[in-house]
């Protein structure tokens, strides 16, 4: 794709789900996802990938340009079939989950919650 391709000149041209970048002034104001776009007035929300946030942009006073969709690398160092037949499957390890036998690491353990107030400790700031 072109600059020219990623300029975006119309709310029209966005639908939701699309990744933008907002710029003001040469700087970088907000990026994140298109949620919504009010065409006739060429405002558009996004959710903030920044914060998380719901954003309102005007695109009079922004210069909004799409982020090109980047198709990830493939995969490196794939299993010969004689190293794959001899990996062990994940039922003859044990009752470790199949993550963590592809790790060789046990699998983590959750705390239980605290019963009452007493097994809590608190930390005062000095």
């Amino acid at each position: 794709m072109t600059d020219e391709d990623l300029e975006v000149r119309s709310c029209a041209e966005l639908s939701a789900g699309e990744e933008i970048e907002a710029w003001h002034r040469g700087r970088l104001a907000h990026r994140g996802t298109v949620a919504s776009t009010l065409e006739e007035i060429d405002l558009l929300w996004i959710i903030d990938a920044r914060t998380g946030a719901r954003r309102l942009l005007d695109l009079e006073q922004l210069s909004v340009r799409r982020i090109p969709v980047v198709k990830p690398a493939p995969a490196v160092g794939k299993l010969k079939p004689a190293a794959a037949a001899k990996r062990k499957p994940a039922a003859a390890v044990g009752n470790l989950k199949p993550a963590a036998v592809a790790k060789h690491q046990p699998a983590a353990v959750k705390p239980k919650p605290a019963a009452s107030l007493r097994q809590v400790t608190f930390i005062e700031p000095r």
